[in-house]
């Protein structure tokens, strides 16, 4: 029979006496735990150190918003985003008149599809102005 204090644990099981994560032969499981905890965390006082980085700007901030054009034909225009000059595509959306114009005709009582009316004259429908190159919409002719 051998001894408690010769005994040795088989390979990979943590020794008696041995912090956790220490494996007999093996070294520490982890380097992090062989060094101990990491250093306390202490920020700069606020006015020391290096200025805050400035806030990320972008190079084109009207482009996001899509502007308005007074005219449902297309016109002739360079292209912001591809720099192209192009003449605009236009397409007919559904907008505020043909919604209104569809929502008037329901309560009169034309339920059974005749309000769907102003959906199918183009006249009455919002105008999208997009690139024929990039297909970036540029402009947005509203009727109301």
């Amino acid at each position: 029979m051998t001894c408690p204090s010769t005994h040795t644990p088989p390979r990979g099981q943590r020794q008696p006496g041995m912090p956790w994560g220490f494996r007999g032969e093996g070294g520490p499981r982890h380097a992090a735990m062989a060094s101990g905890p990491p250093p306390p965390y202490s920020p700069s006082p606020p006015g020391l150190g290096a200025p805050p980085p400035p806030p990320p700007m972008s190079v084109y901030p009207e482009l996001f918003r899509v502007p308005r054009l007074q005219s449902p034909d297309p016109v002739q225009f360079t292209c912001p985003y591809c720099m192209n000059r192009i003449v605009t595509v236009t397409t007919p959306v559904p907008g505020v008149l043909t919604w209104l114009l569809c929502t008037g005709i329901f309560v009169a009582g034309c339920f059974l599809g005749c309000c769907l009316v102003p959906f199918c004259v183009d006249s009455l429908m919002d105008v999208r102005h997009t690139c024929p190159v990039c297909r970036q919409e540029l402009f947005l002719y509203k009727r109301l």
